[in-house]
């Protein structure tokens, strides 16, 4: 077996920041020069507006960025995937939304949603050395409805029982998932019996992933990296480097080692 470092990392969109101290100008030198060192392999990226999605394809040149936005136009947020160009290439790419209609562009819930659409990106990668594929699903539940979030999770879940049922291969799940361990979407995850294995939490004891830039707050885990590879728990961390008072973003990335 060979390792892959997997990340999630909300980075943040810059349409909120103006001109503050926390804009993605003033975060973008951080990442580069202590993110990439941590050397991922797939990295789940929520928040990625249309000039930050074009910044890590000129930034991170090992990396392919795969993805398209989230409203209408294929613009605005977009949970790309990164892989690492050197190690897979790509078999399989979609993106859904997480709507009655999941095909339909800028979709989403009539009722108990926010304003934002939600989509999830699913890659197949086959990695070159060995020749093996594992599926990469990559998400940003919504932040306002409970019911949203749990009919997004259904969806996601019941995509990847049946792409499973289709091509049995091991799953990435990745995200922001706007809920905590405690919450019953949650635990639909970690009790999902659809993919031949548990999806297993492989960041359960990160800690909090929101920080929202508070110092004395713990922050809430709402960041999530689940798989149905094996993995070591004590090797599984958040990426909470900071410079200046700069942290990545209002999130710390989570990462976890699995074995493939």
């Amino acid at each position: 077996m060979s390792k892959i470092r997997v990340f999630s990392f909300n980075i943040w969109t810059d349409n909120c920041q103006g001109t503050g101290p926390r804009r993605f100008s003033s975060r973008s030198k951080l990442i580069l020069d202590e993110f990439l060192p941590y050397e991922p392999d797939l990295i789940g990226f929520q928040e990625t507006q249309p000039p930050q999605r074009q910044w890590l394809i000129d930034n991170f040149t090992d990396f392919e960025v795969c993805g398209i936005g989230r409203d209408r136009d294929l613009l605005g947020e977009s949970n790309v995937v990164l892989y690492r160009k050197s190690r897979f290439d790509l078999v399989f790419l979609e993106t859904f939304w997480l709507s009655d209609t999941p095909r339909i562009p800028g979709s989403r819930f009539s009722t108990d949603q926010s304003d934002c659409p939600r989509i999830c990106t699913c890659t197949t990668l086959r990695e070159r050395e060995s020749g093996k594929c594992l599926r990469h699903y990559n998400t940003h539940l919504d932040h306002v409805g409970a019911f949203a979030q749990a009919q997004g999770i259904s969806l996601i879940l019941n995509r990847i029982a049946s792409d499973y049922a289709e091509n049995p291969l091991p799953i990435v799940l990745t995200g922001d998932f706007n809920v905590t361990p405690d919450s019953l979407v949650y635990k639909s995850v970690v009790t999902f019996g659809g993919c031949g294995a548990p999806l297993a939490d492989a960041t359960a004891d990160v800690g909090g992933t929101y920080h929202g830039f508070k110092k004395d707050w713990p922050g809430s885990k709402i960041d999530y990296v689940f798989t149905t590879l094996p993995f070591d728990p004590s090797k599984s961390f958040a990426a909470k480097n900071e410079r200046d008072g700069l942290t990545f973003s209002d999130h710390y990335p989570v990462c976890a080692d699995l074995e493939f």
